[in-house]
């Protein structure tokens, strides 16, 4: 176990953070500065918790995700905004009085929400905590161990007793599954599989429903390309047969060269039509068969 370190703000040694130790308030967020150009750190009771990167694909469905909401978000709430976040916008999940700080892959927060916010809220992470009502977790669930710790974090920590979140989506864009979170009557998480078609945020989010084909596009640019490599090879081998073709080709214009020009050299006899490919040959000829 780590032991506590004394340590003031100005103590902080950026080059050798120690993870297992609980920061405070304060120098969390002096941490958080150092660590904006890598913001993958989530704090759970003031520790920090390193988060992976993500790769391209993964990001682009959560993109997309994000991008149709945010249209949804302009094109349906026109008396209000509400506010739409992705990895980089953090909450606090807190069940307990130690900070819970995690960011959704794409979160929902309403414009009354948002409105009443004081500026600590809106601008660190020291005001009363506050949650989005919408959160979505984007993954790839490869096994049993994967499904259960990303289960684990929507239901325990998104959906926490306290929390304001109402509706969460799941999205193996891999496999192409997805998993519905809602509560209870007794606000109490619970989930069940959806099938991979067009999804519909009902009475949470009026109206919204995420449309699965531009994300179809994006899962499907691995098998085109996987078929583009198969096209190439067929065209390929088509190349390859009509070089063999152009060979076979270029040999009968051989030949025909070869006997063009043998029969270039032959002459007829003037007596009886015969071809011969020399004059002595020719003399022998006229004087066998035709001098009597």
């Amino acid at each position: 176990m780590s032991q506590k370190r004394k340590s003031s703000i100005g103590d902080l040694d950026f080059e050798d953070l120690d993870f297992q130790y609980c920061y405070s308030v304060k120098e969390l967020e002096l941490i958080n500065n150092y660590l904006r150009v890598n913001p993958n750190f989530e704090i759970i009771n003031r520790k920090l918790i390193s988060i992976s990167y993500t790769p391209i694909a993964i990001e682009a469905v959560v993109h997309e995700i994000a991008r149709q909401l945010g249209n949804w978000n302009v094109e349906t709430n026109k008396d209000g905004l509400g506010i739409v976040t992705t990895s980089n916008g953090g909450y606090d999940f807190r069940d307990t009085n130690l900070q819970k700080i995690q960011a959704p892959d794409v979160a929902f927060t309403p414009e009354d929400t948002y409105l009443s916010l004081d500026e600590k809220q809106l601008w660190s992470f020291e005001g009363q905590p506050f949650t989005p009502i919408f959160i979505v977790k984007v993954a790839n669930i490869k096994n049993s161990e994967v499904e259960k710790e990303v289960n684990n974090k929507i239901k325990k920590d998104y959906f926490a007793h306290g929390t304001s979140v109402k509706l969460g989506w799941l999205i193996d864009p891999i496999d192409r599954n997805i998993w519905v979170y809602k509560r209870d009557k007794n606000g109490s998480p619970y989930r069940r599989r959806q099938p991979w078609e067009d999804l519909d945020a009902g009475d949470i989010l009026p109206d919204f429903t995420l449309e699965l084909e531009m994300i179809n596009d994006i899962i499907d640019k691995d098998s085109a390309s996987d078929d583009d490599k198969e096209e190439e090879e067929e065209d390929d081998d088509d190349d390859e047969g009509k070089k063999r073709r152009k060979r076979i080709d270029d040999d009968d214009d051989e030949g025909k060269k070869r006997r063009k020009k043998v029969k270039k050299n032959e002459a007829e006899c003037p007596y009886c039509d015969l071809e011969i490919n020399t004059a002595s040959k020719m003399a022998k000829h006229i004087k066998k068969m035709h001098v009597k």
